[in-house]
């Protein structure tokens, strides 16, 4: 990925974002990734309510270079992520994929680091870190962070993928890695889907990095995981990891 400053805030960027009822959040989040990819493309993969899907899509009316699909019910943050990144595909100058969260949790102008790791280390994958040195989190109550770490540690020694963040939704992938994805059949479709994705992805050779990233904590609206969410997709872990093992 041999890149210069004119590439990379050049057309062939895609960012993709899942949202959920984030009225407050898609615009503002826009306008960020404008600010630090003017020429990307944007895919926004909304599961609201007909209402709350309205506002939303009147609410980003004014940019350019935007796709919108409209599903009109929950159906996973997974499953959205992969319906935007084959869209994406169908765009033969795409060529890198940003995929991030609509809370505001992430901060675009953490894209920059993301292109120079791609560029250093000719790798397939980044994926944004809150473990890994200069990595933080934000905002966020200490019981959670030492959950998600015992998380993360957890998938590490059952998957062996290297990566200490297997759960953050900040990633680039090159276009070679996201076609291998749209021929896999993913079958979670919860928040777990980035755990699959690097495990098959892992499988096939794809060569990933990690860069630090912070976290922040919502601003707006309120967040739709929950234990039983977390139980479900370590069980679909577990299951996933057998499977493949037998």
């Amino acid at each position: 990925m041999k890149q210069n400053k004119h590439n990379i805030l050049g057309n062939d960027f895609v960012v993709v974002f899942p949202s959920f009822i984030e009225v407050e959040n898609v615009s503002i989040l826009v306008k960020r990734i404008r600010a630090a990819l003017p020429k990307s493309k944007i895919i926004i993969v909304d599961d609201s309510p007909r209402k709350e899907n309205e506002v939303i899509k009147r609410s980003v009316k004014q940019f350019t270079n935007i796709q919108f699909i409209s599903r009109l019910k929950k159906l996973g943050r997974g499953s959205a992520i992969i319906e935007g990144l084959k869209l994406g595909l169908k765009d033969k100058t795409n060529k890198y994929f940003f995929e991030m969260d609509s809370d505001l949790a992430q901060n675009p102008k953490e894209f920059i680091r993301f292109i120079k790791k791609m560029n250093e280390e000719n790798v397939d994958l980044v994926v944004g870190s809150r473990y890994i040195r200069g990595g933080r989190t934000i905002g966020v109550t200490k019981s959670r962070i030492i959950l998600s770490r015992i998380i993360n540690k957890f998938l590490y020694l059952l998957l062996g993928v290297k990566l200490t963040d297997y759960t953050d939704g900040f990633r680039l992938y090159n276009r070679r890695s996201v076609e291998l994805i749209a021929k896999e059949d993913i079958k979670s479709t919860g928040f777990i889907t980035l755990t699959e994705t690097v495990y098959k992805l892992n499988r096939k050779g794809i060569k990933m990095a990690e860069v630090p990233v912070t976290i922040y904590s919502r601003r707006y609206g309120i967040s739709t995981r929950d234990f039983n969410e977390l139980f479900q997709s370590l069980l679909f872990v577990l299951k996933m990891r057998f499977e493949y093992s037998s």
